[in-house]
């Protein structure tokens, strides 16, 4: 992600779309052909990095694929009372 504080983004995004609503992350190339090197372990983009950050700001990761031609997550807004 391109963001200086990925988790504060995710939360504002949470805090303005309705629960039900979606959030897409898209890269017309996946991860690895974009930047032309091995992926690290770190990747806030890789799956076991998104989806606790995901998780822990108010939505839920339900459609990820990273494959060479692009690089698609999903994520639809969870109910506050859901997060508790």
């Amino acid at each position: 992600m391109r963001l200086p504080a990925p988790p504060v983004a995710l939360r504002e995004w949470a805090r303005v779309t309705a629960p039900g609503g979606t959030l897409l992350l898209f890269h017309p190339s996946g991860r690895a052909a974009r930047h032309g090197r091995p992926l690290s372990p770190d990747d806030p983009l890789g799956e076991p990095n998104l989806r606790p950050m995901l998780d822990g700001n108010g939505w839920q990761l339900v459609c990820y694929e990273d494959k060479s031609e692009y690089f698609l997550a999903r994520a639809v807004r969870v109910a506050d009372e859901a997060r508790n």
